[in-house]
């Protein structure tokens, strides 16, 4: 990919970051308790796979081919979860009380009140920034399955119209 693509790219998972970030800002507003259930993950998290997979393929299918189809996924969800990482500690840190009722945080209640932490919200935080590296990983597996989805569909789709294997300006 060209420099201008990864800009697009880049761009691209910016913007959806602000967007899921502010979209996980007002669904915690709206339901600070509920907890993060396979269902409720999946109706989150699904759209953002299906917006990488979408960004890998125009990318694919606009000429990069496979390989700018997968290096578009990883980028985009990079991006994409950089920006939401920073939302949701946002999101954390201006509902922490609320977000202390809901099931899924027990374990992390249970590991405050074990280490003897004088400040819940210190103990958050340091465990929300531990947290970051692995969440990091998952967005660049995540990224890449998706960029590999999004790629093969792109290239066969280019492929099968007979569009040529060179990328276009």
């Amino acid at each position: 990919m060209r420099a201008r693509s990864y800009r697009t790219v880049l761009t691209a998972g910016l913007v959806g970051g602000v967007a899921f970030g502010c979209v996980d800002l007002v669904l915690t507003w709206l339901n600070p308790t509920e907890d993060d259930s396979p269902l409720v993950l999946l109706r989150f998290y699904g759209p953002m796979f299906l917006f990488w997979g979408v960004v890998a393929f125009r990318r694919a299918r606009r000429g990069g081919g496979l390989s700018s189809g997968i290096v578009a996924g990883i980028l985009v969800a990079l991006a994409t979860f950089s920006v939401f990482v920073a939302i949701n500690f946002a999101r954390v840190n201006i509902f922490l009380y609320q977000l202390t009722a809901r099931e899924d945080w027990d374990g992390l209640m249970m590991r405050f009140r074990a280490s003897g932490a004088a400040d819940l919200r210190t103990f958050v935080n340091g465990d929300y920034l531990r947290e970051i590296p692995g969440k990091m990983f998952a967005a660049t597996v995540f990224g890449t399955a998706c960029g590999v989805i999004g790629g093969i569909s792109g290239w066969f789709l280019r492929r099968r119209n007979g569009q040529s294997e060179i990328a276009q300006p």
